[in-house]
């Protein structure tokens, strides 16, 4: 993607902004990926042996003593050098990093000891809402988000009985919530709305393993086949087989399971926004949910394979009717 083309999907009151940051990144010497990985070798060989020999201390017999040093100490080499193009900023840089991510981990594991498991959701979730804006590695912030969206979604769904249909709810909710942040083009909540679609294939492998019996044909379903059929059916306005299509794509999301569903709807949001990571992503997601809904039918083999065979021939069927 060119520079013209990112800066016409930024708001127009920061394109200066943008124009101004993608100036100074074409200026800036690149490095090959061969020295950045020895440099990110070198920078987490030293964040390891710092925070081992830390533990030798007498005085850091608890864990958040040495977190908030090193979140505090990484915090400052990130702010305080720039990548320029030089190995040395780089290297200082990843190095920040890592030794900021090891604090983290520290004051986490700290969490754990006090709050266990009942309140350890509340704890993570904090502290992924603290690390948010102080940090703008994308891994940092995925990293946290997606562990506080694990751990308050297996709460949620080890604490109650839940059914099929209001796991699909909650997972369709995290969906809709990560789809708006991406329709918006919140270029830094793009993290979180990556961990919150890792919540919705949580929370999938979650129901599997809680009931591992057939998904479809239940309340969720029938919420996406009105939702994808709604759709469609704006969508298509004009086209002579409107109604083919509303039809095609109700009776897959009725059919298939709503991992499955969600995923062949990301997929196509990324392919509309033209967001190669999303897209690839959620292939990845679909091939998983239906590995997932395959194993999950309690029918015979001929049956399962209907099952897949059936919405992949609906779909060619109506990808030849509109190619005409």
């Amino acid at each position: 993607m060119n520079s013209e083309r990112i800066l016409q999907q930024v708001q127009a009151s920061l394109r200066p902004q943008a124009k101004a940051f993608l100036q100074e990144k074409q200026q800036t010497p690149e490095l090959s990926l061969l020295l950045r990985a020895l440099l990110f070798v070198g920078a987490l060989c030293g964040a390891v042996l710092l925070i081992s020999a830390s533990s030798l201390h007498i005085f850091f017999t608890h864990f958040w003593p040495r977190g908030v040093i090193f979140l505090v100490a990484g915090w400052i080499l990130l702010h305080r050098w720039r990548d320029d193009g030089s190995g040395r900023g780089l290297f200082l840089r990843q190095l920040g990093g890592l030794l900021a991510l090891g604090g983290q981990i520290l004051i986490g594991l700290e969490l754990e000891s006090w709050l266990r498991y009942k309140y350890l959701w509340l704890g993570i979730t904090v502290l992924a809402g603290v690390s948010y804006p102080l940090f703008r590695s994308s891994f940092n912030r995925f990293f946290w988000c997606a562990l506080a969206v694990s751990l308050c979604c297996y709460k949620l769904i080890d604490g109650g009985d839940l059914g099929v249909t209001a796991c699909g709810l909650i997972g369709l909710g995290l969906f809709a919530a990560a789809a708006g942040i991406f329709i918006k083009r919140l270029f830094s909540f793009y993290p979180l709305a990556y961990a919150l679609l890792w919540g919705c294939a949580w929370v999938g492998g979650l129901e599997a393993a809680a009931h591992w019996q057939i998904h479809t044909l239940n309340g969720v379903n029938m919420v996406l086949a009105v939702l994808v059929g709604g759709y469609l059916y704006k969508a298509l306005c004009g086209k002579k087989q409107r109604w083919l299509g509303v039809a095609v794509g109700a009776v897959c999301a009725l059919v298939l399971n709503w991992p499955s569903v969600l995923a062949l709807a990301a997929m196509y949001l990324g392919y509309r926004l033209r967001e190669n990571v999303l897209e690839w992503v959620c292939i990845a997601g679909l091939a998983g949910g239906l590995v997932v809904f395959y194993f999950s039918l309690d029918i015979s083999l001929t049956y399962k394979s209907l099952f897949l065979i059936g919405p992949g021939l609906l779909m060619l069927w109506a990808r030849s009717a509109y190619a005409k």
